[in-house]
């Protein structure tokens, strides 16, 4: 009787970021990758077991094999590979059975399984070390050798696994970049851009796609209650299943397209942007030009890269726009929310990477509460308390006489004219040429502008008092609609105190058609 196999990667997250070193965590998201890739760990070629892979990559994967012991002999030569490769990785693996025609209810089934098994299994807790004295200066577990580039420092065993997988995942990520170019992502976040001088600022993105889980349940459902067949199912699986990992891949891509139009060389490689003062010139490192970007984790509907702080929010708008543009076959559109947390180069990564996640979340909370379809995204300058969630951090900071002085999340929007979102806040508030607070009127008045944060902590009717009086002297000037009267959406919420934070940190990126214009 044909068998089902579930695989699901536990714990990706920890695995990846226990370690504060980009390069590390760029081999831990290869492995990981690795875990659930037909060329990888999944390769039949050394499990010696036919088998027919239906879904395989961001840390799942789905086996058909045509008996149990073939599934059994699989799954022991699989883990053994990644207690060989990659020591530390935990993984679920289940099971099922299954006849002829019940291929769809049997995934369903599986998920199932695999759901209960999580909640049922016991956490492995091994003996790290008997008498051993050094600690891993990465992870503090028990030190088992040295690297050959750092003699003297003490590593774990899994550091040093993951080291040697250092050309290889390197490799993985260059298919984003053009081989007649000269440039590279950084394994060091001091290459990411940061300028001599200036607060160094990186910026941690979290993307992740909008109920895919529940699209594939329905799908699923359906293909259960109408009866299709078994190869039906298959064929369709695999097809939506590619279509969501191709589109992933299609985001990055985009980000890496939109970063590399907007170089221009000089003495070196500079990018260019809106405003000027904000742009930056490239590293140079190891005989190629870094850009100032280093994609972490990419898996399906899910990606995580770090970039300079100054170009975040820039990138994360352009991998949106591929999500809001999307059609996945079977599946309809995927939307996707992110999370951008801009810290200081030199904060703890782990906990830039939880506060940008929890920022995801909580622009996913948005889409939810507006029970609407569409794409939204959240920030935050700066790393809160140890602990804090992002709605303590909004009622600490950004609430003041019963008013919120915030507006995020945003949803992504439609364009510049589509009030409060996102392209309206970065298209018009920020950037339309005349009334915008980077505009011809506002820039020349730079300390009324900086009168603002504390105007709209009092209250929409002291805004709306220092604008009339404001304009006794200079009627042309004004803030956009709908805000015009009082710098406030009614008399609750204000986007003002969100366009000043980003006043001299968010850059506009340029292509050559604007540099030329």
């Amino acid at each position: 009787m044909p068998v089902l196999t579930a695989i699901d990667v536990l714990r990706v997250q920890r695995f990846v970021f226990s370690t504060n070193r980009v390069r590390d965590m760029v081999t831990g998201s290869f492995l990981v990758h690795w875990s659930t890739s037909r060329e990888g760990a999944l390769n039949s070629s050394k499990s010696h077991v036919p088998m027919n892979i239906l879904l395989a990559g961001g840390g799942n994967a789905i086996v058909e094999f045509d008996s149990l012991d073939q599934a059994r002999s699989f799954t022991a030569h699989y883990t053994h590979r990644l207690h060989e490769h990659a020591p530390g990785l935990e993984v679920l693996v289940v099971h099922r059975p299954f006849g002829k025609g019940h291929l769809a209810q049997t995934l369903q089934q599986i998920q199932i399984d695999l759901a209960r098994e999580k909640t049922e299994r016991l956490p492995s807790a091994p003996l790290l070390g008997l008498s051993v004295t050094a600690s891993c200066v990465e992870t503090g577990l028990p030190a088992t050798g040295f690297d050959s580039s750092e003699p003297t420092t003490p590593l774990s065993q899994g550091i040093l696994k993951r080291r040697q997988k250092k050309v290889e995942a390197n490799k993985h990520w260059e298919t984003f970049l053009k081989a007649s170019e000269p440039f590279a992502f950084p394994l060091e976040l001091d290459d990411l851009g940061r300028t001599v001088g200036d607060t160094s600022l990186i910026g941690v993105v979290h993307i992740d796609g909008n109920g895919v889980g529940d699209k594939i349940k329905k799908w699923l459902t359906d293909k259960a209650e109408n009866g299709a067949d078994d190869e039906t199912v298959r064929h369709e699986y695999r097809e939506w299943s590619q279509a969501i990992d191709d589109l992933g891949k299609k985001a990055f891509q985009a980000v890496v397209d939109r970063l590399r139009k907007a170089l221009q060389e000089e003495k070196g490689w500079r990018i260019m942007g809106k405003p000027d003062y904000l742009s930056f010139d490239l590293k140079f490192s190891d005989g190629q030009w870094m850009l100032p970007l280093r994609p972490i984790l990419l898996g399906g509907d899910d990606l995580t890269f770090v970039c300079d702080g100054r170009i975040a929010l820039d990138l994360t708008e352009t991998a949106m726009n591929v999500f809001d543009n999307s059609h996945v076959p079977h599946l309809g559109k995927i939307d996707a929310c992110a999370g951008v947390a801009i810290v200081k180069v030199h904060a703890p990564f782990s906990r830039a990477y939880d506060l940008a996640a929890d920022l995801c979340a909580s622009a996913k909370r948005l889409i939810k509460e507006k029970k609407e379809c569409g794409c939204a995204l959240d920030w935050h300058v700066g790393l809160p308390r140890p602990g804090e969630s992002v709605e303590n951090i909004r009622a600490r900071q950004y609430r003041a006489n019963g008013r919120d002085v915030t507006c995020r999340p945003y949803r992504l929007g439609s364009g510049r004219e589509d009030r409060e979102t996102w392209r309206w806040l970065s298209g018009t508030l920020l950037d339309d040429p005349k009334i915008g607070l980077r505009g011809q009127l506002w820039s020349r008045r730079r300390n009324k502008v900086k009168a603002f944060p504390e105007l709209v902590r009092e209250g929409p009717e002291s805004v709306q008092a220092a604008l009339d009086a404001w304009k006794v002297a200079d009627p042309t000037l004004q803030l956009p609609k709908p805000i015009a009267q009082n710098g406030f959406f009614g008399t609750k919420r204000t986007p003002l105190l969100d366009a000043l934070e980003l006043l001299n940190v968010h850059l506009v990126l340029d292509g050559p058609e604007e540099r030329q214009g």
